[in-house]
This record gives structure tokens, C-alpha cells and sequence, in this order.
């Protein structure tokens, strides 16, 4: 019950806290976090397996969200207009759902209709890997957080903890960039 109320309470905070500085994503924690995501399973709606390196766009954005967090629901929107931005075969979208909170984002993303994959980690996910890539501290972790990885070798360039306006002209040309970067 402790994880789940901290959980809310991170919720609440307002839109866009991520981009304080104290909230900025330490380097060597979204190094080992991103490590831990490249080599982790998944499991879709439907419990097919998945992995990381099987998608093949240039850009892959991995979203740890929940359907019960405002700052995530806010972002959602913005994330479609980015990728609706550079194109189709542009970025690969994962929004990666705690199982804590699986059914209840696994409603909303139907409801919604998220054009985006949907996956969680694989049940025989071991509570150190879960820890790991939630960047679970204190039995407390926050989201939204995102991570974007560019290339074929899936090179981190970018963790982010907090909404973030994916649509804004500033973000598009850093995702440009990425791209183009990206080749």
C-alpha cells in the first residue's frame, strides 16, 4: 500500500516538473535503467514476448506511464503529434505500464484507442530488473519517465523524467536531430 500512495502523490505533482533540474534524470541511473530496458522482455496485451531490438525505426521512445497519472495522460496527446510530426516510420513508440497498474492502463489504452504499442515487463521479470527499470528508490518511483534511444545499436539520447511536451518546436528539432543523427 506504501509504493501505491507514494506513487499517487508523485502523480500529483504539476505538469512539466521533469524538466526541473532536481528531477533531471542522473546520467549513470538512465544509463543502467536503459541497459536493464535493452535487455529485458516483454509481454503485449496478448502475452506475445517482446523485446527492445526487435523494432526497427530509427528513434524508439520507451514511456513508463499509467493510465492514473495526470502528467502521463497529458503527454500522451503530444507524443502522437511528435511521431504524427516526422513521420510514420520515424519512431517506434512502447508505453511500458508497471504490472501493478497493467489492467487499468491496459483499459484506458483501449479506450482510448493509443496507436501505440502496449507492453509490460515479462512476469519472469525478476523484482531487480522491475526495481531497475521503474527506477524503483524506497519502494517510490515516479512517472511519467521516458527514455529515447537512436540508431541501429539503440545509443541512449535522451531520459526524462516528468511530462514533457513532445509536440513543442524546440522538442521537435531535438528529435529531428536525433533523426538525422540517427541516419
Amino acid at each position: 500500500m506504501r509504493r501505491r500512495t507514494a506513487v499517487a502523490m508523485l502523480a500529483t505533482l504539476p505538469f512539466g516538473v521533469g524538466s526541473s533540474p532536481a528531477f533531471a534524470a542522473s546520467p549513470a541511473f538512465a544509463a543502467s535503467q536503459a541497459e536493464v530496458l535493452a535487455a529485458a522482455e516483454f509481454s503485449d496485451p496478448q502475452n506475445a514476448v517482446h523485446r527492445l531490438n526487435e523494432l526497427s525505426r530509427p528513434l524508439l521512445l520507451v514511456n513508463l506511464w499509467a493510465a492514473w497519472c495526470a502528467g502521463c495522460l497529458a503527454e500522451l496527446p503530444t507524443i502522437r503529434a511528435m511521431t504524427s510530426r516526422l513521420g510514420p516510420d520515424a519512431v517506434d513508440v512502447v508505453l511500458l505500464s508497471h504490472a501493478m497498474n497493467w489492467r487499468g492502463d491496459l483499459a484506458y489504452a483501449r479506450e482510448s484507442g493509443l496507436p501505440f504499442r502496449h507492453w509490460r515487463l515479462s512476469a519472469r521479470s525478476t523484482e531487480t530488473i522491475v526495481a531497475a527499470a521503474f527506477r524503483i528508490e524506497d519502494d517510490r518511483f515516479g512517472l511519467p519517465q521516458s527514455l529515447v534511444f537512436a540508431g541501429r545499436k539503440r545509443a541512449l539520447v535522451a531520459s526524462h523524467l516528468g511530462s514533457r511536451d513532445w509536440a513543442a518546436p524546440a522538442q521537435i528539432r531535438q528529435a529531428q536531430g536525433w533523426l538525422d543523427a540517427a541516419g
